[in-house]
């Protein structure tokens, strides 16, 4: 094989290569994006689910109503926290 035959076949090589990281690479961003808006929705549901358990504190004086809403603010807060754990996995993803 002559020399740029061969020089051909290793830039073709290359080319390829390089095509297929740009195809990994598109794919990956796709995921997190996709994650991304996954996690969006999810965060406004135990933020709507805080705001009204706070309203409902702040107009009760009934002990037990009180309690429950502590559990609710306790299960929202929780869920919160796993989903800013998400988040957190994301963006190492996305700074890879």
């Amino acid at each position: 094989m002559a020399f740029y035959e061969r020089r051909a076949a290793r830039q073709a090589g290359h080319a390829e290569m390089a095509g297929n990281a740009l195809l990994v690479r598109q794919a990956m961003q796709a995921r997190c994006a996709l994650e991304a808006r996954a996690i969006d929705h999810d965060l406004r549901s135990p933020v709507g689910s805080m705001a009204l358990a706070l309203e409902l504190l702040r107009r009760t004086d009934d002990p037990a109503t009180r309690r429950e809403v502590a559990d609710v603010l306790e299960r929202q807060i929780s869920r919160m926290t796993t989903l800013t754990e998400r988040v957190h996995e994301l963006a190492q993803a996305l700074a890879d």
